[in-house]
């Protein structure tokens, strides 16, 4: 059986997903665009958390199955209209196809990706595996991958591309973004025992070379560039501490040593994104402490959470962090770190018979 705190986040973040599914009861709807507040951002951690909680030491066979019972249902949010309308509809207005894999949204169609990626690496039933999902924008106009395509449509973009990107949000490419596209080929890699990740290389490379900010680690300086203009293959210097903090926190598991020297530069803004009360960057530097094996680290995060950001649990809610924006968010980030962090998921034997059909 999961320790107790862990179980009760598991309560909390199940009945998040597996209400019905036109309810969002318990999501931030307040500006489901905003990067920090995004329902696309919203749905995929908690889903992570769910694939870390399943795949916990001590997790009991019902546990796991509640775990990834919920994966399914939050996958299935993710291809709701909804959650990509306004890139939709903003890339028909510029006389495009708004289907957000075919037309370039990598921030979304590679955090599905990742998401489908950890269901398989779990050697469970993974979804859409034969019967495809439809994203519907119109009645006349929708897209239909299975799981396998998609990640096949992510490697030829980033193969495609000299740089390793691929168009995240219009013709740009974030450290932060891509981080979930890397992701999503190593896992069917892990699962499948394809080679999709080595492609990730090329950006590995981009990101050290042109994305990561140079010179003196001074607290005013953060760690990579807002963004990676696809077109003119330049950088944007407009980046910020959550786009530093989520990027490391995804990259550590797959690139350790690298991350570790990055992130000295981030370590010394914490005290002040702690006093200005950043929950969410200090909820991705949480999961990079536990990341890179920083105890110490970890530990005091773990305390200024519990101090700050007004943790609540009950017998029927489970546990979350109520003093916050985006608490789904937040709450699952906490969840992922307290739980061993993501690196495990890549240590798990591949499944031994083929996932079956969804």
């Amino acid at each position: 059986m999961l320790p107790e705190r862990l179980s009760a986040y598991l309560r909390y973040l199940t009945g998040l997903a597996l209400q019905p599914a036109n309810r969002w009861d318990g999501f931030d709807l307040s500006a489901a665009e905003a990067r920090a507040s995004s329902l696309r951002g919203q749905i995929t951690f908690v889903g992570c958390a769910m694939a870390a909680l399943a795949c916990h030491p001590h997790a009991g066979r019902d546990e796991s199955a509640l775990a990834l019972t919920a994966l399914d249902a939050l996958i299935d949010r993710m291809i709701q209209r909804r959650v990509w309308a306004t890139w939709a509809t903003e890339t028909e207005r510029a006389s495009r196809k708004p289907d957000p894999v075919d037309a370039g949204y990598g921030i979304y169609s590679g955090a599905l990706s990742m998401l489908l990626g950890l269901q398989a690496v779990l050697g469970g039933r993974v979804r859409y595996t034969y019967d495809p999902f439809i994203l519907r924008w119109s009645a006349d106009v929708r897209a239909s991958y299975t799981a396998t395509q998609l990640v096949e449509a992510l490697w030829r973009q980033v193969r495609a591309s000299p740089d390793g990107a691929i168009f995240c949000e219009g013709d740009t490419a974030s450290a932060s973004a891509m981080a979930a596209v890397l992701w999503a080929l190593r896992l069917h890699d892990r699962a499948y025992g394809s080679d999709y990740g080595a492609a990730g290389a090329t950006w590995i490379t981009t990101l050290t070379e042109r994305m990561t900010i140079r010179g003196p680690r001074l607290p005013g300086r953060g760690v990579f560039a807002g963004s990676y203009d696809m077109r003119s293959r330049r950088v944007s210097f407009a980046g910020d501490r959550l786009e530093d903090a989520w990027t490391l926190a995804l990259i550590a598991p797959l690139d350790r040593d690298l991350v570790a020297r990055l992130a000295e530069r981030h370590w010394l803004a914490l005290p002040k994104i702690c006093a200005r009360g950043e929950a969410l960057t200090v909820a991705f530097s949480y999961l990079l402490a536990v990341e890179l094996g920083d105890t110490v680290q970890a530990a005091q995060l773990r305390t200024y959470a519990d101090q700050r950001l007004g943790p609540v649990e009950d017998a029927q809610a489970g546990r979350r962090y109520t003093g916050v924006s985006a608490a789904p968010w937040v709450t699952a980030l906490y969840a992922i770190g307290e739980a061993g962090g993501l690196g495990r998921l890549l240590t798990l034997a591949a499944p031994e018979f083929p996932a079956g059909r969804a």
